[in-house]
């Protein structure tokens, strides 16, 4: 008996490896008679007898849905670009592109066939590969799954029997042993010659077209040319699609030496599982820009393979196919910047997208597969422009879906947060590096609105957004300050708009021609691949004895990235209103930097325990309900006493003074209002008084701070002595202040963890001593 608790031997493991794998072969059904299959098609139809559309679409489904807020209200996310089943780098954002290449897969579906190519695109660096990417990884873990089970099909044929006297095999024997069992799973010694189609024909093709249309329809219980009781449409492939050319000859060929005997046919068939695969090219392909053709046939039947053949087929002319086309059957094709190659390279697209058929040499090759493509919008505008014919042609045959950058910093920084581990290995990324670069990010990328567009109740304040103020309105739905509650509710109400405005094409002259950079926002601007790489460039320049990555000395690389204007053609954009304007007095560059003193000026405050959100939120709260009853004319009940009051007016108008000291009349109407404005865009979220009403949240604090900030100082200057001298510091300081300071000191370095639930970025003794450094420097 072996004793658990000793280790397994070589030969042991061994032993228990071979077990699993041979389990697993038997579970996953990898290898099946046809009429094992036919049995699989008969129970579960709708899995058995999808082209590659509705796989693809069914792909996307199966990993599930999350609701998730974006500037244009609640969307969908598909999880299928999360990425859980394997830990590559997810796709962040796209929300929209996500839906909008669900919905054109699904229009496929409903019409049942592919039509057309999708082609996303975008400015370079906008993830439009990497949504493709995900896609892809998605449709090879989904392969694995028994939802997504795929079959194509071997012709095998023994060795050593007399099949039939047409058929022209040698010696009886295995015919009377096999009876009329399949081959399917003969062992490789009673293996003649195995022919596996590189077509990946689906089984299907091989029941006749009639019969195979009427048990469509019984299956189906419709019209197979119609929809089904619950909506599924039995694609034209599937209903339609004959064996490629190779496989038909050998079909026919088998059939007349049988004397019409279908079932003797099936006896050669060996059902096999199909597992995409984008290393292996298996359904998932991607063709780079070349000057090459995507398919040729050739002929096969002089191959060795061949050679041992029953003479019925193996005198038959038979032809080989390879090629990108060929490999991405029954998957997805990509043609990454699809418009840099030469037009006459993919221009039989045209007609392969709507006819699903292209011609070859020597063949016509059906094609069951989902077109996608990426292209630059410069390159697109470019065809539009310069072969204004040919892109026509193009154009019934193309989906077109925008994938520009992001503009919600507050996604945008998810990519660096998740990514810059990987990219940065061993060096410490300081508290508020991801959010500060993303905001930087997003801020090239915004335009002006167009007053003109909108309300005229808002048109001044339009004029008056800086791209900061628009970066916050979209992240977090924060309205400007200095607005009015009206203006504030019509401008919360009107993000969804501003968020798909589209603009006149912006286009900058540099070295004497004209580059156009897009008519839409997000079109142009700083990649996340550019900051990825600033970044990098950070944390190579380190001095030799620092190992922390901070917004100081991300802005100093921010700087160079800056002065390469000659790659970057969107920085010689003509500044308006501040947007553009990258660097100086006002620039997104400065206030980037002014946001990122703010967020640690307000982490310090928040160490020195001098920082209670939980007071103004609960105030804030409060004031709500009381102003709702006022306005209303209703009582409020006391839970203390058990009776109902009235609103309390002192309370509420000594609240109002240190929000708005020029609070009018109307000024608890525009609250609810402004109130309902958010909810408007955020349907099935409690208000978030803090994000709603950021404006007058800053002005309660800012008298609190004013009487904080010598407080602030002295602390500030406390822990730079510490940090600088490791020793006790000499400063005429109380013993509580003390305390406090050489608390707040270790909170931020994460030497004491507070119990309040809250996460924080932790800052080394390096970064924290920069950080405040700059804070004195600038604020104090």
């Amino acid at each position: 008996m072996t004793d658990p608790r000793r280790p397994l031997g070589a030969q042991q493991r061994l032993a228990q490896l071979a077990s699993t794998v041979a389990e697993d072969f038997s579970v996953t059904r990898r290898l099946l008679s046809f009429e094992e299959w036919f049995e699989l098609l008969v129970d579960r139809p709708r899995i058995h007898a999808r082209n590659s559309a509705q796989y693809v679409r069914d792909a996307l489904e199966s990993f599930g849905r999350d609701e998730v807020r974006t500037p244009r209200g609640l969307t969908t996310r598909f999880r299928l670009f999360d990425r859980s089943f394997d830990d590559s780098p997810r796709l962040v954002g796209q929300e929209r592109a996500q839906n909008e290449l669900f919905e054109v897969l699904d229009g496929y579906c409903r019409l049942g066939r592919t039509d057309s190519l999708i082609l996303l695109h975008g400015p370079n660096g906008s993830a439009k590969s990497t949504l493709l990417d995900c896609l892809q990884a998605g449709l090879e873990a989904y392969s694995h799954t028994d939802e997504g089970a795929l079959y194509r099909f071997a012709w095998v044929f023994p060795s050593g029997q007399q099949l039939s006297a047409g058929i022209g095999f040698g010696a009886p024997g295995s015919r009377e042993l096999l009876g009329d069992e399949s081959y399917a799973r003969l062992d490789t010694g009673s293996i003649e010659s195995r022919l596996t189609d590189e077509n990946k024909d689906h089984p299907i093709y091989l029941i006749p077209h009639e019969p195979r249309l009427r048990l469509l329809e019984e299956l189906f219980g419709a019209e197979v040319d119609g929809q089904s009781e619950d909506g599924f449409v039995v694609a034209h492939q599937i209903r339609n699609g004959d064996l490629s050319a190779r496989n038909r000859k050998i079909f026919d060929a088998l059939l007349n030496g049988y004397q019409g005997d279908l079932g003797k046919v099936y006896q050669h068939i060996q059902v096999e599982r199909l597992y995409l695969s984008r290393t292996y090219r298996r359904g998932l392909v991607d063709v780079e820009p070349k000057q090459t053709v995507d398919a040729r046939s050739f002929p096969v039947t002089g191959d060795r393979a061949f050679a041992s053949l029953p003479p019925s087929v193996s005198g038959q002319v038979l032809h080989g196919t390879q090629g990108d086309l060929v490999d991405a059957q029954r998957g997805v094709l990509n043609f990454s910047d699809l418009l840099k190659r030469p037009y006459e390279h993919y221009k039989y697209l045209l007609t392969a997208t709507e006819s699903g058929r292209v011609v070859l040499d020597h063949l016509l090759l059906g094609l069951d597969v989902v077109f996608t493509g990426s292209a630059n919008d410069i390159k697109l505008l470019e065809f539009r422009a310069l072969r204004s014919a040919e892109y026509q042609s193009f154009r019934a045959r193309l989906n077109l879906i925008s994938v520009p950058y992001l503009r919600d910093y507050r996604v945008e920084r998810k990519i660096y947060q998740e990514q810059v581990g990987d990219l940065l290995r061993g060096v410490h990324i300081a508290p508020h590096v991801p959010r500060i670069l993303a905001l930087w990010g997003v801020m090239t990328r915004l335009r002006p609105p167009d007053s003109e567009k909108y309300p005229k109740k808002i048109s001044a304040a339009l004029d008056k957004l800086t791209p900061l103020a628009k970066a916050d309105l979209y992240a977090y739905g924060r309205v400007p300050e200095g607005l009015s509650s009206d203006e504030a509710k019509e401008l919360l109400a009107a993000v969804p708009e501003m968020y798909a405005e589209r603009f006149a094409h912006a286009v900058v002259r540099v070295e004497g021609s004209d580059t156009p950079l897009g008519d839409y926002e997000g079109s142009f601007g700083a990649s996340v691949r550019d900051l990825k790489n600033v970044l990098l460039a950070a944390a190579s320049n380190l001095p030799p004895e620092s190992h922390s990555v901070t917004v100081p000395r991300v802005f100093d690389e921010l700087r160079d990235f800056l002065a390469d204007q000659v790659n970057h053609r969107w920085m010689h954009l003509e500044a308006k209103g501040g947007f553009h304007l990258l660097t100086g007095e006002g620039s997104i560059t400065e206030r980037a930097f002014s946001r990122w003193l703010d967020l640690s000026d307000w982490e310090v405050r928040e160490a020195l325990g001098l920082v209670d959100e939980e007071r103004y939120l609960e105030l804030f709260r409060k004031y709500v309900i009381h102003a709702s009853h006022h306005v209303k004319g209703e009582r409020i009940f006391d839970e203390v006493t058990g009776q109902l009051t009235d609103p309390d007016e002192k309370f509420m108008r000594e609240l109002e003074k240190s929000m708005d000291p020029n609070a009018g009349p109307g000024f608890r109407e525009d609250i609810l209002a402004r109130i309902g404005a958010w909810a408007l865009s955020h349907p099935n979220e409690g208000p978030i008084y803090e994000e709603i009403f950021a404006d007058y949240f800053g002005r309660m604090r800012e008298d609190y701070y004013r009487q904080q900030k010598e407080t602030v100082r002295r602390g500030i200057q406390y822990m730079l002595e510490r940090l600088t001298n490791d020793r006790q510091v000499d400063l005429d300081l109380s013993q509580d202040e003390r305390d406090k300071a050489q608390r707040a000191l270790d909170v931020l370095t994460g030497v004491h963890d507070p119990d309040d639930g809250k996460r924080r970025e932790r800052h080394t003794r390096e970064s924290l001593k920069e950080t405040l450094v700059q804070l004195s420097r600038h604020r104090y």
